[in-house]
């Protein structure tokens, strides 16, 4: 009895605990290689799952009511969806897919669509009141008669080849820090590189850019028919092939930085001397 009460611990060595922690090892040892030390691969998975179900379900409301102001949206599958009239101001649409979709009359008030891949989407009518496009993809899209002047990131964006007709400027542009176009100059010191958008083959008739900032964008083979240009910014942009017919150009920073003479009309033409 004395023996039975004062046996000693078994030891680490002993053969009996080393084969049960062996089992027990051998049990945890697919866990642990799944999940990672702390198991925290396997919470992470499950957030990841949860978030990309959330997700899915916001994203089947927005098609099914097309209401979904100040949604997260960010890196949503809405390539060619119908979303006519949607209600989406205040959403955030970072990196969605929106390539081929309907977005006509849509309410995109202050939503974020940074990153976004809206190639060939049609946006006219919108609402584009404060409305994110920095790195925004629109090439080939159709944004037709829209007032873009406080838009936000527009120099960062790819326009190339998209619908601009008649779209409303005035007094903003698609000139800044972000701009991707730069044309080869001298470097000035302690200057802040700035560039312009990317607005090759961009349909642009009829535009209004009264004072617009167009300096180092990339217009070349751009249609500029009967644009309003007067006085608008276009120094060191590149406008070669651009089409002028019926442009005014009173007034405008041509790209060599020089001065249109007022009464210019489909080109660009100098200050008689004095």
């Amino acid at each position: 009895m004395e023996a039975e009460l004062f046996r000693a611990p078994r030891s680490l060595a002993d053969p009996v605990d080393s084969e049960a922690m062996d089992s027990r090892a051998r049990l945890l040892l697919p866990l642990l290689i799944l999940c990672g030390p702390g198991l925290q691969g396997c919470r992470g998975e499950s957030e990841q799952t949860a978030q990309r179900k959330a997700l899915q379900k916001t994203v089947q409301r927005l098609l099914e009511t097309r209401e979904c102001a100040g949604c997260e949206l960010s890196g949503a599958m809405l390539e060619g969806a119908d979303l006519e009239g949607a209600r989406l101001a205040g959403a955030t649409l970072e990196g969605a897919k929106l390539a081929r979709a309907r977005l006509g009359k849509a309410d995109l008030t202050g939503a974020n669509l940074s990153r976004a891949d809206a190639r060939k989407a049609d946006f006219r009518g919108a609402r584009l009141d404060d409305v994110w496009f920095s790195d925004m993809q629109l090439q080939e899209a159709n944004l037709e008669g829209l007032d873009l002047r406080t838009v936000k990131g527009l120099a960062s964006a790819n326009f190339e080849g998209a619908n601009l007709r008649g779209i409303n400027l005035e007094e903003a542009g698609f000139y800044g820090v972000d701009g991707p176009y730069r044309r080869t100059e001298r470097p000035h010191p302690y200057s802040v590189s700035s560039g312009g958008a990317l607005l090759r083959r961009a349909d642009l008739t009829g535009a209004r850019l009264r004072y617009a900032v167009l300096a180092r964008c990339d217009l070349e083979g751009a249609i500029l028919r009967d644009a309003d240009l007067r006085d608008a910014d276009l120094e060191k942009a590149n406008l070669t092939g651009v089409e002028l017919q019926g442009a005014r150009l009173s007034g405008a920073t041509w790209e060599d930085g020089s001065r249109c003479a007022a009464g210019s009309q489909g080109g660009c033409r100098s200050p008689k001397p004095r």
